[in-house]
């Protein structure tokens, strides 16, 4: 007698479940703000800017002066003259995450919705063109003529949304085939390059997870240098969750890995159809991932290991410990 499947697993509601406070603040609604509304009079120079540095870390822009600084963010806020637990420092340690969305962060700008509200975040057009890429490089390996002469026709078409409707186009008027025999094969490409380019969206979305594990790491380092503190509950708390928080990064990386890997077989002729449907459920797991862990991340951000306090630092503990305890959330469907 054949086993009844499994129900799947399913995830709580992320925006109910397990409300994360950032230190320092009274409740979870009310941060992050509307704007980074720096109070410091050294925020307030007209054309002050945070961008990214070309190797990945964040650099302070002044125009005046022509100065730029490249800050270790986690202590930033000395050469600013921020002082730790502040209302400044909390909106210092959102620059980060603010820059994985937007090319620059000026004192004055609004934070970025996804960091507010976790709406999930829409492919740009470049996103599309890698998706539309790795498509064309499987399938030139392995279709058969029609696949041949679409991969030809769009890697002469410029980047952009109507790139494969351009190429049936040009397969069509120039090189003579019948659009019922080109037609269906560049629809199901089109939905696969537009799922997998919302996979590359949702994975460039992800939080921080290296620096809330640093952050970890420094809370636990604090705790065990302090006699008071070496062997009570919250340090051992720290010491397995140290243990554990690579998880959501490791996961992230391997649900984008597969993504990709995916295009590169024979699937890609046989099985557009199993594609689609996986890529779909890689990129709702990395949205959910995102969802889940957004809010908790950035806290951790806000953490100085020796200035915040304590009780902050186990809610924001136990906040993590109840995101690595949902299995479901770190495997794709049927994985």
């Amino acid at each position: 007698m054949p086993h009844a499947a499994l129900a799947p697993e399913t995830l709580p509601d992320p925006r109910r479940f397990d409300p994360v406070r950032f230190p320092g603040t009274e409740s979870p609604a009310c941060w992050p703000p509307e704007r980074f509304d720096f109070a410091s009079p050294w925020m307030q120079e007209p054309g002050l800017h945070f961008e990214r540095d070309a190797g990945g870390g964040i650099a302070l822009v002044r125009p005046l002066g022509h100065m730029r600084l490249l800050l270790d963010i986690e202590r930033a806020h000395l050469p600013l003259d921020i002082a730790p637990g502040t209302r400044d420092f909390l909106l210092l340690r959102l620059v980060p995450p603010a820059l994985r969305l937007r090319e620059t962060i000026a004192p004055g700008d609004t934070v970025p919705e996804p960091l507010r509200d976790d709406e999930p975040t829409l492919p740009e057009p470049h996103h599309l063109y890698a998706a539309t890429a790795a498509l064309v490089d499987g399938l030139s390996r392995i279709a058969g003529e029609e696949g041949v002469a679409l991969c030809a026709a769009l890697r002469r078409i410029p980047p952009g949304p109507r790139m494969i409707e351009q190429a049936v186009a040009r397969c069509v008027t120039r090189d003579g085939f019948a659009l019922e025999a080109i037609a269906p094969l560049a629809r199901r490409l089109q939905r696969l390059a537009n799922l997998h380019a919302q996979v590359l969206a949702a994975a460039a979305a992800q939080p921080d997870y290296a620096g809330m594990e640093r952050a970890v790491q420094a809370a636990r380092a604090a705790m065990a240098g302090d006699r008071r503190w070496a062997g009570d509950l919250l340090a051992r708390a720290l010491a397995r969750l140290a243990g554990a928080v690579d998880r959501p990064r490791l996961a992230a990386a391997r649900f984008a890995r597969e993504a990709t890997a995916a295009l590169d077989g024979q699937a890609l002729l046989h099985d557009i159809g199993g594609l689609t449907r996986q890529q779909e459920a890689l990129r709702d797991r990395l949205t959910d991932l995102a969802t889940f862990w957004r809010r908790t991340v950035n806290a951790w951000l806000a953490v100085d290991p020796v200035t915040t306090d304590r009780r902050d630092i186990e809610a924001l503990a136990r906040n993590a410990a109840r995101r690595l305890a949902l299995e479901a959330l770190y495997r794709a469907e049927g994985g």
